[in-house]
């Protein structure tokens, strides 16, 4: 099973996550989704992976996507879905990734009214400055967020951390620059 998205995977999990929300909807294993980001020919519209968009944008049309071929599957009479395969009443059978090849695909795009979304959270920092030579120690730091649905907690936890270093890296580089 191939899910294209239009969002670029720049380390913050994107293909771990696209695929989670396509197998977890399918029904289908993990290791059975394959994800293709930020291709112009599979795709005739992408945007940048910022503002926390590629989840809440991306993700969302990737279930849409997924609940729309199970729609166009079960269309067909008599089929039954189960364990990521399509089956006939004569047991013939086949995997959702097969029936791509016999051109059963499905497209959609997700939008909203507001295209960015932002996480809310808050950030603090306990700090120690030698008046005398500028130095600044790290004693402590905080970082709360409210992120909405968590599709992956692995995923999430790395973009929390990888956001606090950055934010510290700008502050004490800041005053040597």
């Amino acid at each position: 099973m191939s899910v294209y998205v239009g969002s670029t995977a720049v380390g913050q999990g994107l293909e771990t996550v696209m695929a989670q929300i396509a197998a977890d909807t399918l029904g289908l294993p993990l290791g059975q989704v394959r994800v293709l980001h930020g291709s112009t020919p599979f795709l005739g519209e992408g945007y940048g992976a910022f503002a926390s968009r590629s989840t809440v944008l991306g993700g969302s049309a990737v279930f849409e996507a997924a609940n729309g071929l199970l729609a166009k599957i079960r269309a067909a009479e008599q089929v039954e879905l189960a364990d990521g395969r399509a089956g006939a009443p004569d047991g013939r059978s086949l995997a959702f990734g097969e029936l791509a090849a016999d051109g059963l695909q499905v497209t959609k795009a997700f939008g909203n009214d507001n295209r960015l979304t932002y996480t809310h959270g808050l950030a603090a920092a306990h700090v120690a400055v030698d008046p005398g030579t500028g130095d600044i120690e790290l004693l402590d730091c905080l970082v709360v967020e409210d992120v909405g649905r968590i599709v992956n907690p692995l995923t999430l936890h790395g973009q929390a951390i990888g956001g606090m270093v950055q934010g510290l890296g700008g502050a004490f580089m800041e005053p040597r620059l």
